[in-house]
């Protein structure tokens, strides 16, 4: 995926347009590659789906023997102050579990982290203009500064 947006930067230069198109299968991969830097990680098995404007993420969370199916969606939106991509968790469902005290922050720092960090070495010079989630891609447009 760090290929595929250092290539739309190369590209971009030329247009001053960026585009870049991410797939579930390159979000879940992405994912897991994160999670599995865990020594303790929240939940395994992520599964992302991108749909109707939201980012869903399935997975498995396990407390003591049980374990449980979890789902949580997310919008993904800009953030007016600093241009960068901004992920809110609209819902967590957590099966048979309590959500976990401080769940949701906690699952949207690593998520943002997970996310935002991967596209902040290559982003300098880049104004994000768009984010759009259909059909099981995720279309980032921008233009270069």
């Amino acid at each position: 995926m760090r290929n595929q947006i250092e290539q739309a930067f190369l590209a971009g230069a030329e247009t001053g347009v960026i585009t870049i198109q991410i797939t579930e299968s390159q979000l879940t991969s992405f994912m897991a590659e994160r999670i599995a830097q865990q020594a303790n990680p929240p939940f395994t098995d992520p599964q992302i789906l991108l749909r109707n404007g939201q980012m869903l993420m399935y997975g498995k969370i396990t407390r003591g023997w049980f374990t449980a199916n979890m789902l949580i969606t997310m919008n993904v939106n800009i953030d007016p102050v600093t241009g960068a991509p901004k992920i809110e968790i609209a819902s967590a469902d957590f099966g048979p579990f309590p959500a976990p005290e401080g769940i949701n922050n906690a699952m949207s720092a690593i998520i943002d982290e997970a996310f935002t960090g991967s596209f902040g070495p290559v982003a300098v010079g880049f104004r994000l203009e768009t984010i759009t989630i259909a059909d099981g891609l995720m279309t980032i447009t921008g233009r270069i500064k």
